[in-house]
């Protein structure tokens, strides 16, 4: 029981700091909003003491501008839980996408033993190789290079 506690705090950790970030960030932007209507002309005057107490006291702001059902604080509140819970949803469906098999590999990919890979990379025949040089050496060259030893020998 307490490793599965554990295991669950661990894994929404993530979440509820996305959350409480964006909540203290919506609490300063309604702040700053309602700080701007009130100033207004005036606003950069009495902006750093108004960032100020918004940033020191969050609860209280966030429970004062709640309480008188600041839109702005409304509706950026629930874009910051939406947009959580989206990504909350999203990275579990992409882990659970992620998760592999028995087999220790992502879909249908398997891992080849030794005699695989050897069979099917690394064996091929006398025959085989040499068709294969041939055809990837160009007959001007092959013949440039056994006329070039042909002098190289005849110098000697």
């Amino acid at each position: 029981m307490k490793s599965k506690l554990l295991n669950t705090i661990k894994a929404s950790w993530p979440y509820l700091l996305t959350l409480i970030i964006g909540l203290y960030l919506a609490e300063i932007l309604a702040g700053s909003v309602m700080a701007l209507s009130r100033y207004k002309l005036t606003f950069a005057d009495h902006m750093p003491t108004v960032l100020t107490q918004l940033a020191l006291h969050p609860w209280h702001y966030y429970n004062l501008y709640l309480g008188q059902k600041n839109p702005v604080l409304i509706i950026v509140s629930v874009a910051v839980i939406l947009y959580t819970i989206y990504f909350a949803l999203k990275r579990n469906s992409k882990h659970k996408a992620w998760e592999t098999a028995d087999t220790e590999t992502h879909g249908s990919a398997t891992w080849g033993n030794l005699k695989e890979l050897n069979d099917h990379y690394f064996s091929i025949n006398a025959k085989d190789l040499t068709t294969a040089f041939n055809k990837s050496i160009a007959t001007e060259i092959l013949e440039a290079l056994t006329q070039q030893e042909v002098q190289s020998k005849t110098n000697k």
